[in-house]
């Protein structure tokens, strides 16, 4: 390869490669601070709350959690329309606006709920079976010890070697029974969160006329550095919006530097 294809191919992979570093670092290195920027916010239950309200279709949001990959709000959905109104999480979308004069607003989609309800289904199915399960190699190992055994005194075999063999196997074995409780407690973990994703996110519904629904909706924190984010949540044919501003802190209490969010421009 010539210098002139190498300087070509790192060129490619430079921009990339600062991405996935800025993406890393947002994770670990400092916490963001989202709050309301509409001066007409409430507070419910311990969180400050936005309302937005088009065609008799009420919603109120506010910032449940900022923790982890998640940026986490709860949202209440009330119908006071005569008529029933779809309630789709998967569809609500936010976009992340960065400090800086032109760039374009990076654009993420909600998680779907019943995805990541399905995935821990089959999650816990998976280490579940795996916690009863007798792998080939473990059955082939007890049917080789107990060959031996029968075998041992036409072969005279000593005390010494047969204690050996013996550590042997019953340490093969008890890494065995390890795995199985660690799939053991790997299921009951996928089984706890189902049920806690079941309890606490926003669900796919449709709500009859009077009715409200209210449970967490969750965006992958992609857009830390961004300073001013929008929640846009179709509800009922129409698009309710709230805004919301954002800044990024660290513990030691030292400013964190704004970078440009990457994104699209709309």
């Amino acid at each position: 390869m010539n210098t002139s294809t190498l300087r070509s191919f790192f060129a490619t992979l430079l921009p990339a490669g600062a991405l996935l570093l800025s993406l890393g670092a947002c994770s670990t290195s400092h916490y963001v601070l989202v709050k309301p920027a509409a001066g007409n916010s409430q507070w419910q239950d311990g969180l400050q709350m936005v309302a937005a309200n088009n065609d008799s279709v009420d919603v109120r949001l506010g910032v449940a959690s900022t923790a982890g990959p998640w940026l986490e709000f709860d949202v209440t959905v009330h119908n006071r329309s005569r008529r029933p109104v779809r309630v789709a999480p998967e569809a609500f979308y936010l976009d992340a606006y960065s400090a800086t004069p032109g760039i374009g607003a990076l654009r993420v989609q909600a998680e779907n709920p019943e995805q990541n309800i399905q995935a821990l289904q089959q999650q816990a199915a998976y280490h579940q079976q795996k916690s009863a399960a007798r792998p080939a190699a473990e059955m082939l190992s007890s049917l080789s010890n107990l060959l031996d055994d029968l075998s041992s005194r036409p072969r005279h075999e000593n005390a010494a070697r047969r204690t050996a063999r013996q550590t042997r196997y019953q340490s093969e074995m008890a890494r065995y029974e390890q795995e199985r409780a660690s799939h053991a407690v790997q299921a009951t973990a996928a089984r706890d969160q189902q049920r806690q994703l079941e309890t606490t996110l926003l669900r796919r519904t449709t709500l009859a006329p009077g009715a409200e629904q209210r449970g967490r909706v969750r965006f992958r924190r992609y857009s830390d550095t961004a300073s001013r984010l929008r929640v846009v949540m179709p509800v009922g044919g129409r698009a309710l919006a709230a805004d919301f501003t954002q800044q990024r802190f660290r513990l030691d209490a030292h400013p964190v530097a704004t970078a440009p969010a990457a994104g699209r421009r709309n």
